[in-house]
Formats: C-alpha cells, structure tokens, sequence
C-alpha cells in the first residue's frame, strides 16, 4: 500500500487541480478522496478528478477548512489518492436523502458484497470499514446512518463520516461521487483490505456529574422542549449553575454528552428558540438522560489519543481525520492549533482531513469530535 497526499493554495480552480492531480498520481490508485473549499468552482474540481482517475473510487466534499500536515488550513484543495494491490473498494451515492432512503438497501448490500463484505455476516469488522460524506444542513446523517446500518449484521463494523461543510456560509453544502455532485444525500464508500487499520473518535470533554433528562423532545427537528419536565434553557442554565442569559456563551464549552457505555457522543446545542426550547446540532431520544459536559486540555488528550492509535498501528503511515468545525474554531482562539498539528507531526508521518459540520462514527452522529482512521503498512 502507498498513499499520497497533496494540499494545494493556488487559488485557481484550473491550477489547483492541475497541480493536485500531477502531486497525487500513482500507479495501482484505489481510492481518490478530495477536499475542497467553497472558493473553487467544486464541478469543475469533481469532474476533473474523477476523469483522471476514472477507473478507481474517486470521493469529495466541500468544507470549513482542511487538515493536514501543515495546519488546520482554509481556503485550499486537499486530496489523498491510496494505492494498493489487495485492497477493494466499491461505494454507493444515496441522493434525496430525506425523502426514502430505505430504497437504497439494496445498493448498500451490493456494494458490500462487491468488495467481499457479506453484510449478513457477525464479523466483518476486522476486514474492513467505511468512510462516508454526509451533506449538512438538511438534519438527514441519522436517518441515512440508520438506513446503511440496518443492511449491516455486525454491530462493530466502523464507518468513519463527516458532514461537508461550506467555509460557515450555512448556504449549501456539495459531496461527489465520480463526478456526479449532490446536496441532499450522502456517498458511502465501504473498503475491504488486509492493511492494519484503527478507528478512534476523541472527545476534549468529561462528565461533570451534572444530568439531565430529556423529557420532551422532537426528534426529527433535534429540538428538546423540556429537560426534566421544565423548559429547556431555564433547566439546561439552572442545573450549569449560570443564568440563563448567559447559557449560549456555554454551548461550545459545556455540551451535551449521551452516555452509551463506557463512550461519550456529543450534541453541542445550537440556538435557544423564543419558547425556551433548543436546537441541538444532532439528535437525543425522549427520555435520554444526558450529562452536561466540561472541558479537558486538549493537548492532553492528542497525545493520549495518537499514543494508542500508535501502540495499536506500530507502523503507522496515513491517519484520515474528520474535525468539528465548532473544535478547529475554538483551537484557534485558544491559539493552540499550531501545537495541536505538531503532536500529530510526532506521531503521524501523513495527515488528511477537513473541518465538518458533524462527524459520524459507527451508528453515530455527532459533534465537537475527532474522528481518525489510522492505517499502517511496511514501507
């Protein structure tokens, strides 16, 4: 396996392209993944990528900024091409997303199956994972998730997603599947491979004590009315000890955490609507009890991540890594981005992802985390 990284500042649609697809060429290319500002004109950018490597899985979306080995940048086009002689890859494109998804199960087993993933079968999740781009805005990433996961037997079975952004416009976000660009829907794209590979969602937060429950709830709209039979932001700022005024400075600070296990998901909360109610960024179910979150030094918590993806992958090459945006925006004004990006550069010789509106990992939507995949091989 060779993987090849390029992130390109030119300005230019036509040069940014022209120099991206010169810097990741390779032979033997599986899987062409891209991520590209709102700044370039993304048809152009998806077309002529999928034309240059037309004859392998080629992946994109737009975003709020990318990352690699230099920085958590904006404004640029970053693309990865993997290349390898046992890998398989096959993906599936589920546009109207909010309309019937559940007419794409088919696809989603055949595409499975295509690269000899029996998604029928109790253990699969050590064979390979997916990576998928969900488009934002529309609030559809659990009821897609939720569609790809009732074709899949194997609960453990990993997919690695984040929600496109568009540099916080919140106008339109775009995701490309060989060429084709949708705005509605999401590309899942499921890997079969013998390379040693780890999935990791980090969290910069732990549990303060202080619960909730979730009383009353719409769903669909990710909004909770009451939290323990009172209304929301009066019970949200009296269990945080604040005023209520004040609660939205704590969104980013003091999240909400669902507690499944031993894991904390996260749903950072929104807006504060005129009844009292919130919008949360994804999805809590009636009657969840959930923790109001504190922060950890994220520092901290980057080492110790990247220590145990690297005792796990001790040759460690790619990590592929999907960072909330509401994470990157307060690394930067906290000034720590540059130390951040140095911890990965101990441990991770080649670094891709973006900045997202939400992040997914395994059945999961979620926000203000970091998802990795980590794949090490001999050189």
């Amino acid at each position: 396996m060779n993987s090849k990284v390029h992130y390109s500042k030119n300005k230019n649609t036509q040069g940014a392209v022209a120099e991206i697809i010169e810097k990741i060429d390779q032979r033997n290319v599986k899987l062409v993944m891209f991520f590209a500002s709102t700044i370039y004109d993304f048809e152009y950018v998806s077309k002529e990528i999928h034309n240059k490597f037309s004859q392998c899985e080629v992946i994109g979306t737009t975003t709020s900024g990318e990352i690699c080995n230099r920085g958590f940048e904006n404004n640029g086009l970053l693309a990865i091409s993997i290349a390898s002689s046992e890998m398989k890859v096959k993906s599936i494109l589920i546009e109207d997303g909010h309309r019937h998804p559940i007419l794409h199960k088919n696809e989603i087993g055949q595409a499975m199956k295509g690269v000899g993933l029996d998604p029928s079968s109790s253990n699969i999740s050590n064979k390979g994972f997916g990576i998928g781009f969900f488009n934002g805005l529309f609030n559809m990433e659990e009821k897609l998730l939720s569609v790809v996961y009732s074709v899949i037997e194997d609960s453990k079975f990993k997919i690695l997603g984040g929600t496109s952004g568009d540099d916080l416009k919140f106008e339109k976000t775009l995701i490309s599947y060989k060429g084709r660009i949708i705005s509605n829907g999401c590309v899942v794209t499921f890997v079969k491979t013998d390379t040693p590979f780890y999935m990791k969602k980090e969290n910069i937060f732990s549990q303060s004590g202080k619960t909730m429950i979730a009383t009353k709830v719409d769903v669909r709209n990710r909004i909770i009315y009451e939290f323990n039979g009172k209304p929301a932001s009066i019970e949200y700022a009296r269990v945080l000890g604040i005023n209520e005024r004040d609660l939205h400075k704590y969104f980013t600070i003091n999240p909400l955490g669902r507690v499944i296990g031993d894991e904390i998901f996260i749903a950072t909360p929104a807006q504060i609507n005129p009844d009292k109610s919130i919008t949360l960024h994804s999805q809590i179910l009636p009657n969840s009890m959930v923790d109001i979150l504190e922060p950890k030094d994220p520092k901290k918590v980057l080492h110790e991540t990247l220590s145990e993806v690297k005792e796990k992958i001790p040759n460690l090459r790619l990590v592929i890594g999907v960072n909330c945006i509401l994470r990157t925006v307060y690394f930067k004004e906290k000034k720590i981005d540059q130390d951040l990006i140095n911890i990965f550069n101990e441990y991770v010789p080649s670094l891709c992802g973006f900045s997202s509106y939400g992040e997914q990992f395994g059945k999961f939507h979620m926000n203000q985390t970091l998802t990795i995949l980590a794949l090490g091989w001999d050189e």
